[in-house]
């Protein structure tokens, strides 16, 4: 008898599927060990980012802390430098009409009698009055403020006020202006 086997195309068929189910067994496989591991990745990267969140949000909080800590000596040190810029100012502004004074007072001895100093501080200004026995003196007193070395000190010099006294000496007022503080 002869044996006819229909079953065996189907077996074979059977076969060919089963081998093909395992390869999409294991590729499958593959997959959800590469997704998994990827979540975890996933998982550990935001975790390990919380983490820093949290560690620089409480380096900001502690220098936050240790900057209002060292507030009130920012304050002293700003009071204290504005102290020493009025002083400054303060000492600039009559350091100027010292030199001013000893200048003229120097300039003018022995040629004018300075008798009279008035400083003006709004205007930043010094106002002179000097008194000469005669007119030849009076006449070396313009030479000397017509002078290009006292023209170099002192550019803004004007003369207010000229007046004879019944004696016969003549007074005269000066104004100028003294150097301006350089910042």
């Amino acid at each position: 008898m002869i044996n006819i086997n229909f079953l065996a195309n189907r077996v074979s068929q059977k076969d060919k599927q089963k081998e093909q189910d395992a390869k999409i067994f294991h590729i499958s496989i593959y997959v959800l060990i590469a997704a998994v591991v990827l979540m975890v990745v996933t998982i550990a990267f935001e975790f390990y980012g919380t983490l820093q969140i949290s560690n620089s949000e409480k380096k900001i909080k502690e220098y936050k802390e240790t900057i209002l800590a060292q507030e009130d000596v920012e304050i002293n040190y700003l009071i204290f430098v504005n102290k020493l810029k009025a002083i400054s100012e303060i000492y600039q502004k009559r350091s100027n009409k010292q030199e001013a004074m000893n200048y003229f007072s120097n300039t003018f001895d022995g040629v004018a009698e300075v008798i009279g100093m008035n400083y003006q501080e709004e205007q930043g200004g010094l106002v002179l009055q000097l008194q000469s026995d005669n007119v030849f003196r009076l006449e070396d007193i313009d030479n000397i403020l017509n002078s290009t070395e006292l023209r170099k000190k002192y550019q803004n010099v004007e003369k207010s006020a000229l007046i004879r006294t019944d004696a016969g000496s003549y007074k005269l007022t000066l104004k100028l202006e003294l150097k301006k503080e350089l910042n």
